[in-house]
């Protein structure tokens, strides 16, 4: 992107508004444990995959050399990290399946990319908003009550991945392309499992689903 504004490419500035939006998504979260005390609801396996994928983000943007990446995932880490152990300082308990899976399939990934000259951690990372849709989704639309379900959290998250894939675009960055799609794709399905869908029309289309896949017997 060639365009500029105030003296700033356009990259620039959309670089700043993505640490922006990505430093507002970390920590309505962390505030929240600390005001209430209470870690209920809360899942320590996605904050400690959240923390992993930001940390592997922030590498790879090391190694790129794309300076608002690396500030665009380092500037959530604090918050996270901190998340985290309140939860579970507060009764949470972490499996450490999930968040060990998935830090070993980055390490895995950066191995053979150097090994053989690929590019595949563009895609493993451009996918790693997953760890953290994927369940959320599923939850909400299988859920008959999502009154605990903060919108504001799935507008700054569609906003910030239109953010980083514009940004990505421009700056020749796959992996941001990858995931704005996934991330803006998830959070359209909790925007619409809360404002669209009623709660038993919701349960019963999973359901139906559910029971339509199985097979018979």
């Amino acid at each position: 992107m060639s365009a500029r504004l105030f003296g700033q490419s356009a990259v620039d500035l959309l670089g700043l508004l993505s640490v922006i939006l990505a430093a507002w998504f970390a920590l309505p979260q962390l505030i929240r444990l600390r005001r209430t005390g209470s870690a209920a609801g809360v899942s320590a396996d996605s904050l400690a995959n959240s923390l992993i994928s930001l940390v592997g983000w922030t590498l790879y943007g090391i190694g790129h050399a794309k300076p608002w990446v690396v500030v665009a995932s380092a500037v959530g880490i604090p918050a996270t990290a901190l998340s985290l152990v309140l939860v579970l300082r507060l009764g949470g308990r972490m499996s450490w399946q999930a968040p060990g899976i998935w830090a070993s399939t980055l390490m895995l990934t950066a191995v053979i990319d150097r090994v053989f000259g690929l590019a595949l951690i563009d895609i493993v990372l451009g996918c790693s908003i997953l760890w953290f849709v994927a369940p959320a989704a599923t939850t909400a639309w299988r859920s008959p009550d999502v009154s605990g379900l903060s919108p504001q959290t799935w507008v700054v998250l569609a906003l910030e991945a239109s953010v980083f894939g514009v940004y990505g675009l421009g700056a020749h960055v796959f992996a941001d392309q990858v995931y704005a799609a996934t991330s803006i794709s998830g959070a359209a399905l909790v925007l619409a499992r809360i404002y669209v869908f009623p709660p038993r029309a919701a349960v019963g289309l999973v359901d139906g689903f559910a029971n339509e896949s199985l097979p018979a017997r």
